[in-house]
This record gives C-alpha cells, sequence and structure tokens, in this order.
C-alpha cells in the first residue's frame, strides 16, 4: 500500500535543501563568458552538495569528478586566451595556478573516487572556489579594466 504525499510534503522532501554556494552579484567579475563559466562550476558544486544531502554523494562522485575535469580544462583555455589577448603581465603566474589546480583536481578525484569519499572532493571544490575563483581570478581585473578603457 503506497503513502500518498501531499504537495507541501512533496516540496519540503525534495526542495528543502539549502545550495552550499549561492550566486551573487559580487561574484560576477563583469567578464560574460567567464561570469558563466564560474556558474557553471557553482552549479556542479551545488549539484554535489545535493547529492549528499540526500546519500547519493558517492554515487555522484565519479561523474561529477569527470565533469569538473572537463568543465576545468574548458574554462581555464578560455580564460588564459583571454589573458593573452589582453597581454595580462601576471599571466605566466596564473597559468602556473591553473596547472596546479589540474594535478590537485586529478589526484583529490581519483583518491576520491577510489575511497568513495564525497566530502574529500567536495573540500576541494570550496578551496577552488574560495581561493581561487574568489580571490586569485580578482587579481586580473584591475588590469583588464585600465587595459579596456
Amino acid at each position: 500500500m503506497s503513502k500518498t504525499i501531499d504537495k507541501e510534503e512533496l516540496k519540503y522532501k525534495v526542495f528543502n535543501h539549502d545550495l552550499l554556494i549561492a550566486w551573487k552579484t559580487e561574484y560576477q567579475l563583469g567578464i560574460p563568458v567567464i561570469d558563466e563559466q564560474h556558474r557553471g562550476i557553482l552549479t556542479t558544486i551545488n549539484s554535489l552538495h545535493f547529492g549528499m544531502a540526500n546519500n547519493h554523494g558517492a554515487d555522484m562522485l565519479r561523474p561529477v569528478v569527470n565533469t569538473v575535469h572537463d568543465y576545468t580544462h574548458m574554462h581555464f583555455e578560455i580564460e588564459e586566451n583571454f589573458l593573452k589577448k589582453y597581454y595580462y603581465p601576471d599571466l605566466e603566474q596564473h597559468c602556473e595556478l591553473h596547472r596546479e589546480l589540474i594535478n590537485e583536481l586529478k589526484k583529490v578525484g581519483r583518491d576520491s573516487i577510489r575511497h568513495h569519499d564525497p566530502f574529500e572532493f567536495m573540500q576541494f571544490l570550496k578551496k577552488w572556489w574560495i581561493n581561487h575563483i574568489c580571490e586569485k581570478d580578482r587579481d586580473y581585473l584591475d588590469y583588464l579594466i585600465e587595459t579596456l578603457r
């Protein structure tokens, strides 16, 4: 015998999960393609968070790691080409940060999958969001604003 769930109960059970990181306008750099890619990264973080909150984090881990890996390569290539186009003077240092992140992503992703541990990968994603996207990507913003005037 199946139990009937009313609309409010369904809404509570399915939709009452906060986003781990909600997009805020202060995250915007003002470069539409980069901002949209950053939103995509947040979407992936929040999807894994939702899966973890619903006891499916380990099941989602491999597809999320693969998505983040592929998406990161595309994002870094676009960002680096954009910075090259405007002769960003600290391009090599920024590219080095990207290489370090890719290497860490590979290691943490591989370890997380092997240990069936979505928490480890989530910690990596949060650290990446806070340290790189919210801080390091802002380092080139003043230069670009001045250059594009």
